[in-house]
C-alpha cells in the first residue's frame, strides 16, 4: 500500500506529464474540433473523425438524459480529470448543465477557461485545479464521470469513495478507461509483462485493475455496476501513425533521453500492444448510487 507521500509524488508526475503535453495534445486533435484528450471510438453510426472523438461524449450525454428528470435543472455534473473541458463543452451545448471540471494540471485549467470564454459556455462550465481523490467543495453532483483519467489515480478505492461522496441516491458514476482482462492476471508472458510495465510507466498509470476489482471498490462505496460496454472493437489500432511511433520507440529504447512527450509515445505504443494481445480492454462502465431499499450495501 502506498503512503500519502508516495501518492503525492505519483500525482506530481501526472501533473507534470499533462502540463507539458496538453498543448500538444490539443493541437494534435485540432482537426476533430472536439478538444478531446481521449481516443477515437469508431462505434456504430460514426462517419468521420470528429464523431469518433465525440462517441464517448455521446454515451455520457445519453446517461445525463436518462437521469435528468430525477434531478433539478440545470443538471449538476462533475468531470474528474477534465483535460481542457472538451466533454463538458459537448454536454453544455446540448443539455442544461451546471458543470465542474477537475484536473491536476494548471495548464489544462487555463486552456479550458479560455475555451469556455471563446464558446460562451463560462456560465455553464467552471474548472478547478485539484486532486480528484481529495475533492474540493463541489456540492452534490448527479452525474460524475472520468474519461481516461481513472487509471491516473494511485488509489482506486479512494477514487470510488471520493466520487460516491458527491453523488446523491439515483445518481450515476461513469468510468471510460482501460481495464485488465481476466487473461492478463494469469499471463506469465514476458513480452506482455514488459508492455504492461511500459504502459504504466509511459502514461503514468496508477490504477490498472480488472472490472471485477472495480466492482468490489464500487460496492464498498455504495455503487453498483448497471452497464458495461466493451468499446475495444471500435478502436482503430495499428494505423500508419501508430506503426511510425512503434518504430521510433523500438529504435529509441537504448538512447539516454527522456521527455513527457517521449513518455506519451512509449505508453501509446505499449497500450496498442496490450490491446492487440488482449491484456487490457477499453470499457465504458456506468455505476448507480444505491437508493433506499436497494441491494447496495
Amino acid at each position: 500500500m502506498q503512503t500519502q507521500t508516495e501518492h503525492r509524488g505519483f500525482l506530481n508526475g501526472v501533473r507534470a506529464y499533462y502540463d507539458k503535453n496538453t498543448p500538444r495534445f490539443v493541437r494534435a486533435h485540432e482537426s476533430a474540433v472536439a478538444k478531446a484528450i481521449h481516443r477515437e471510438v469508431w462505434g456504430p453510426g460514426v462517419r468521420n473523425e470528429r464523431e469518433a472523438f465525440e462517441y464517448v461524449n455521446a454515451l455520457v450525454l445519453r446517461t445525463l438524459e436518462e437521469v435528468a428528470s430525477r434531478f433539478p435543472s440545470p443538471l449538476p455534473v462533475l468531470d474528474l480529470g477534465c483535460g481542457v473541458g472538451g466533454t463538458l463543452f459537448y454536454l453544455a451545448a446540448r443539455i442544461p448543465i451546471d458543470g465542474v471540471g477537475v484536473t491536476l494540471s494548471p495548464v489544462g485549467v487555463r486552456i479550458a477557461e479560455d475555451l469556455a470564454r471563446e464558446t460562451g459556455l463560462t456560465p455553464h462550465c467552471r474548472f478547478v485545479e485539484a486532486n480528484y481523490l481529495e475533492l474540493p467543495a463541489v456540492g452534490m453532483r448527479s452525474v460524475v464521470y472520468a474519461i481516461e483519467s481513472f487509471l491516473h489515480g494511485p488509489d482506486p478505492a479512494q477514487f470510488f469513495r471520493s466520487a460516491a461522496a458527491v453523488i446523491p441516491d439515483g445518481g450515476r458514476l461513469i468510468i471510460c478507461d482501460d481495464f485488465l482482462s481476466e487473461s492478463a492476471a494469469a499471463s506469465q508472458d514476458r513480452k506482455g509483462a514488459r508492455n504492461l510495465a511500459d504502459f504504466r510507466r509511459g502514461w503514468h498509470v496508477g490504477s490498472l485493475i480488472s472490472i471485477a476489482q472495480a466492482e468490489v471498490h464500487a460496492r464498498s462505496s455504495g455503487l453498483r455496476l448497471i452497464d458495461n460496454q466493451d468499446l475495444t472493437p471500435y478502436l482503430r489500432l495499428r494505423r500508419p501513425w501508430d506503426r511510425l511511433i512503434a518504430a521510433f520507440v523500438n529504435l529509441g529504447r537504448a538512447l539516454p533521453f527522456w521527455s513527457p512527450w517521449w513518455d506519451s509515445w512509449v505508453g501509446g505504443h505499449a497500450i496498442q500492444r496490450c490491446l492487440l494481445t488482449g491484456l487490457i480492454r477499453y470499457h465504458f462502465l456506468t455505476f448507480e448510487k444505491g437508493c433506499a431499499g436497494s441491494d447496495v450495501p
